[in-house]
């Protein structure tokens, strides 16, 4: 677990030296402002009516700041799944977890992804179909998105299974497949499944119990 620790903590410097923190700031502060307007427009036109002037009117700026951001109206759908999935932040909540109970800690990091989710249904309801038939986008999503994700997944299993924590497993089945759980979950949700949209919220202790316990029947049971 030392070695993950070590390895996988993230710096704050480049090839060419520390970035000036407060133009960071800016930067993120200008691109937040962006997708927030984003969020606004694909969930009232959908992102084929949507355009980049009805984003950069709804964020009071010039059109034309948009693409000192993003490189076009793609860009911005993939930037609001990053936005969504935290993906970025989730090596390091990974790293600060390896003292953490593992299925609590599934079960909290689910919570806070699907309390996501919840708060913008709408948007993901106009922008995850583009993902699935555009091939460009849905080439993009899963090199920024998917697998990066899998990747650190992989990486704390693979802890997890070393310290004995976790059962021997072929890592990165078991990985894509409680990818796969969560994926499947929010399709069938867009598309109007009445038990998920009832009960979102305990999604995440039954997809824990499911990883962690199985269908068998427990001791006592």
């Amino acid at each position: 677990m030392d070695a993950y620790r070590s390895s996988h903590t993230r710096g704050d410097s480049s090839d060419e030296g520390p970035i000036d923190p407060i133009r960071r700031q800016l930067i993120a502060a200008r691109r937040n402002q962006i997708l927030r307007a984003a969020v606004t427009v694909f969930a009232e036109k959908g992102f084929h009516r949507a355009t980049t002037k009805d984003i950069a009117q709804t964020a009071g700026i010039a059109e034309g700041t948009i693409y000192n951001y993003f490189d076009s109206k793609g860009d911005l759908l993939i930037g609001l799944m990053m936005r969504l999935s935290r993906v970025e932040s989730l090596d390091v909540e990974l790293t600060d977890a390896l003292d953490r109970d593992p299925r609590e800690f599934l079960v909290a990091v689910a919570c806070h992804r699907m309390a996501l989710i919840e708060q913008n249904h709408d948007v993901l309801r106009a922008i995850l179909p583009e993902m699935l038939v555009k091939p460009d986008l849905r080439e993009r999503f899963y090199q920024q998105f998917a697998r990066p994700m899998a990747l650190v997944l992989e990486r704390y299993v693979q802890a997890r299974t070393a310290s004995g924590e976790m059962a021997p497993v072929d890592v990165p089945l078991a990985v894509r497949a409680v990818q796969g759980m969560f994926l499947g979950l929010l399709v069938l949700r867009i598309l109007g499944d009445e038990v998920l949209q009832a009960r979102w919220d305990d999604v995440p202790k039954v997809v824990g119990a499911l990883v962690f316990d199985g269908l068998s029947p427990q001791e006592g049971e």
